[in-house]
């Protein structure tokens, strides 16, 4: 695969607070050192993933606005939800946990 067929990938920023706070959580509150790094690692290899073929991932209809289009991938109980821009070439995320 070439690099042009490389997506750029941008977390938001909430996407970025939520998952500081629940690796913090696992590690410091459930005192899990080692299990909070290996999660860590797994959502961050599944979010780099995405700079290749981003649309991979099942689509999920957008409640409010229904001309956008979300993916989901999760790990774990984390559920990514995405959006792919291919005009820009980029995957946008946010994210939930459940």
């Amino acid at each position: 695969m070439t690099l042009n067929n490389k997506y750029t990938v941008l977390p938001t920023s909430t996407f970025k607070e939520e998952f500081k706070e629940i690796i913090y959580y696992i590690k410091h509150k459930l005192k899990e050192p080692l299990t909070a790094k290996r999660f860590y690692k797994k959502v961050i290899n599944e979010i780099k993933s995405l700079k290749f073929m981003p649309e991979r991932y099942k689509a999920i209809e957008e409640r409010y606005n229904k001309s956008k289009i979300l993916r989901k991938t999760s790990v774990n109980n984390y559920v990514i939800i995405y959006q792919v821009n291919n005009y820009t070439r980029t995957s946008i995320h946010f994210t939930y946990f459940s």
